[in-house]
């Protein structure tokens, strides 16, 4: 089986809606670059459902890379790490885990490994709830 299989078994096994199945770590990645790119407009135009949906995102690129050998390019790893750079550099550390601290526990998220799900946008709408 090639990479491409594999991620896509992978990402088949999550429940994804065969688009982002056949998006495959490319668009996954493309995903991050957009999040990254929306917390970096003044006011980050989406709310909380929408953010955590993102972070999930950044969360199954970590799981993939961790499961699939050979999921992420070079190229893609650059690409991901640029990403990360910008989102950290435009979203502000809150004290918990935006998807709540049992939930963190029991799927053993940590802040240094899952940084991503510790940040959210430093600018919000007032109905931004996390």
């Amino acid at each position: 089986m090639s990479a491409a299989d594999d991620i896509r078994e992978f990402l088949r096994a999550r429940g994804l809606a065969e688009e982002t199945v056949n998006a495959g770590a490319e668009g996954l990645v493309a995903r991050w670059e957009q999040a990254a790119r929306d917390t970096e407009h003044e006011r980050y135009p989406f709310g909380v459902e929408d953010w955590l949906d993102e972070l999930d995102g950044r969360q199954l690129l970590h799981e993939l890379a961790a499961r699939v050998e050979g999921a992420l390019t070079s190229a893609l790893v650059a690409r991901l790490r640029e990403a990360d750079a910008r989102v950290e550099a435009s979203t502000e550390v809150v004290g918990e885990c935006l998807w709540g601290a049992s939930m963190a526990k029991r799927m053993k998220w940590a802040p240094k490994s899952h940084w991503w799900y510790w940040r959210r946008p430093r600018a919000v709408a007032d109905d931004f709830e996390g």
